[in-house]
C-alpha cells in the first residue's frame, strides 16, 4: 500500500529564480520529496518532523523574474523547516531552510490558490500529527485557525533579555508556524500564577508557554493546581523556552530527543513548542509546614545545592555561570545540617495515577517499607527529570513519566575535596557512582530538619526559595503535559 498522500507537478524555486524548474512533489507521512523533472537524480527530501509550518503566498514584487508579463495566476507554497546539520567543527545544529514551490496548475489564480491550500492543510495535519488536546472543549484535532498560545515573558529572567529575544527571534518562529498567540509580559513575582489561577477562558488556548527560566514554569503549574478545574485543566500542554539562569526542563526535553541544545538552546526549545505536540509528564506534590500544597515539576532541594542556588541569586545577570561562582564560595564555607530524612523506595513499574496520600507532617509515616536516616547531612536533593541545569546531569535514568522521584542524599562527614568531586562529576552524571552518595528512586520522601537548624539554610522547590521547614514530597504520575516534538 502506497504511503503517498499527495503528489503533483510544481516549479521548485529559489530566491533568485522565482520561475523555478519543473519538478514532481510527493508528500508522504514522513517526507516531502521534490524531484526535478529533467534530472530525476536531483532530489530534495524534507522530513515532516523538521517542518514547522507552511504559507500560501502570491508573487507581488518579482513578477518580472517570472516572465515579461505580469504573472497573475501563480501561487507559491513555502515550507519552513529546520534540518539537522553540522558546522565546520562537526557539531550538530538546527539550520533554518525553506522549500518554495510555485503552482501554475490551473489558468486562474483562485483555482491555484484553492489547490495549494489543500496541500497546506495536508502538511499541517502531518506537522501536528492530528494532535488532540484533552483540556479543550472539543476533542477534534487542532486546525490551523484554532491554534492559539498564551505566552508569558519574564523580562527580568536571567540576563534580562527575554522580551528582546521574543521580539527579535521567537516571534518569527510563530509566524512561520502560523500560530496565533496572546502575550503577557510579567511585572512582578506571582503575576503569571495569578493570571493562570483566575483566568476563566484558559481552556481556549492550545497551550501555555513560559519564556523565562524555571521560575515562570513553577508559577504556571501552581496556578493550574490552585484552580477548581485542576483535574481537567492540568492536561493543558506547557512549553519551556529557556531565557533564565536555570533551564532544567528545557535542557531535559532536548536530551530526551537527542537534540543539539548546547549549540542554540532557543531553537530546539521553540521547535518543541511550535510543533504543538505534547507528552504526559510526572509532577510532584509538596507539603511543607507553612505551605500545605505546592506543585513541583523539576526539583526539591535542601542543603548544599539549595544554598548555592539561593546565595548566587544576586549574580543572575551572568546567567548559569552564577552556579559555578556560588559553588566555589559555598565549598570554602561548607556547612552541615541535622535532620531526619525518610523515603519510600520505588518498586516495580509506574504507580497508578491514584495513589494514597501521605499523612500530615505532624503524623508518623504509615508503612514499614519506609527507610529513615537521622544525623548530619550536607545535601538532600531530588529531581523528576535528568537535568536540573544546562550542565547538571542530575538523574541520568530519569524519564518524563517514569513515576519516580530521583533522590540524592549526601551525609556528613565529607571533605571539601569530596564535595568538589561531587559537583564536578555532575556534568556527566557520574556523581551517582560515588561511594559516599546515596542515590535512590523513590515515590515519596520526607525531610524534618532538627530544631538546631537556623535560618542560614534554605529549602528550594523548582529553584524557588522557602525558609527551612519540615516538608514531604509525593509523585503525581502523568499529571501534567509538556510540549515536546
Amino acid at each position: 500500500m502506497s504511503d503517498t498522500i499527495r503528489d503533483d507537478t510544481f516549479y521548485y524555486c529559489e530566491e533568485k529564480n522565482l520561475r523555478g524548474v519543473a519538478c514532481k512533489a510527493t508528500l508522504s507521512h514522513s517526507t516531502l520529496t521534490i524531484t526535478e523533472a529533467e534530472n530525476g537524480n536531483k532530489q530534495r527530501t524534507v522530513n515532516v518532523d523538521d517542518m514547522i509550518g507552511c504559507l500560501c503566498m502570491r508573487n507581488q514584487d518579482h513578477e518580472n523574474q517570472l516572465s515579461q508579463e505580469q504573472d497573475t495566476i501563480s501561487v507559491f507554497l513555502c515550507v519552513y523547516y529546520y534540518s539537522l546539520s553540522k558546522n565546520f567543527k562537526k557539531s550538530p545544529y538546527r539550520k533554518r531552510e525553506t522549500a518554495l514551490l510555485r503552482c501554475q496548475k490551473y489558468s486562474s489564480f483562485v483555482e491555484n490558490c484553492d489547490y495549494v491550500a489543500k496541500w497546506q492543510s495536508s502538511l499541517y495535519l502531518l506537522i501536528h500529527s492530528n494532535e488532540i488536546y484533552p483540556h479543550m472543549p472539543s476533542t477534534d484535532p487542532i486546525t490551523i485557525d484554532s491554534q492559539r498560545l498564551l505566552i508569558f515573558v519574564n523580562p527580568n529572567s536571567g540576563p534580562g533579555v527575554a522580551l528582546k529575544t521574543f521580539n527579535t527571534r521567537i516571534r518569527s518562529f510563530l509566524g512561520e508556524a502560523n500560530i496565533s498567540y496572546d502575550l503577557i509580559v510579567t511585572s512582578h513575582v506571582g503575576h503569571c500564577q495569578k493570571i493562570v489561577q483566575d483566568s476563566r477562558d484558559l481552556a481556549k488556548y492550545t497551550g501555555l508557554v513560559a519564556v523565562s527560566g524555571d521560575g515562570l514554569l513553577y508559577e504556571i503549574y501552581n496556578g493550574l493546581f490552585a484552580r477548581e478545574d485542576w483535574d481537567s485543566i492540568c492536561r493543558i500542554p506547557v512549553g519551556a523556552i529557556p531565557q533564565g539562569s536555570g533551564n532544567g526542563l528545557a535542557r531535559s526535553l532536548a536530551h530526551f530527543k537527542n537534540e543539539p541544545y548546547l549549540y542554540d538552546p532557543l531553537v530546539v526549545s521553540v521547535l518543541n513548542v511550535v510543533k504543538l505536540k505534547s507528552r504526559e509528564m510526572d509532577l510532584c506534590l509538596v507539603n511543607t509546614t507553612k505551605f500545605p500544597k505546592l506543585i513541583s515539576f523539576l526539583s526539591v532541594g535542601w542543603g548544599l545545592m539549595a544554598d548555592i542556588d539561593i546565595e548566587s541569586e544576586r549574580l543572575r545577570m551572568i546567567g548559569e555561570a552564577r552556579f559555578t561562582v556560588g559553588a566555589l564560595a559555598r565549598i570554602m564555607r561548607l556547612r552541615t545540617y541535622k535532620a531526619t530524612v525518610s523515603y519510600l523506595p520505588a518498586v516495580g513499574g509506574v504507580p497508578d495515577e491514584e495513589i494514597s496520600p501521605l499523612p500530615p507532617l505532624d503524623e508518623p509515616l504509615p508503612d514499614q517499607k519506609w527507610i529513615s536516616l537521622t544525623g548530619e547531612f550536607i545535601c538532600v536533593y531530588s529531581s523528576l527529570v535528568p537535568f536540573i541545569g544546562t550542565d547538571l546531569f542530575f538523574a541520568p535514568k530519569a524519564l518524563l513519566d517514569d513515576g519516580i522521584i530521583w533522590l540524592m542524599i549526601v551525609k556528613a562527614p565529607a571533605s571539601k575535596l569530596q564535595v568538589t568531586q561531587l559537583l564536578l562529576s555532575m556534568d556527566k552524571g557520574n556523581h551517582i557512582q560515588l561511594p559516599w552518595v546515596t542515590f535512590v528512586p523513590v515515590t515519596a520522601f520526607r525531610l524534618v530538619p532538627d530544631v538546631s537548624v537556623g535560618p542560614q539554610s534554605y529549602l528550594v522547590v523548582d529553584g524557588e526559595k522557602l525558609d527551612t521547614q519540615a516538608m514531604q514530597a509525593q509523585i503525581m504520575p502523568r499529571k501534567g503535559r509538556v510540549f515536546m516534538r
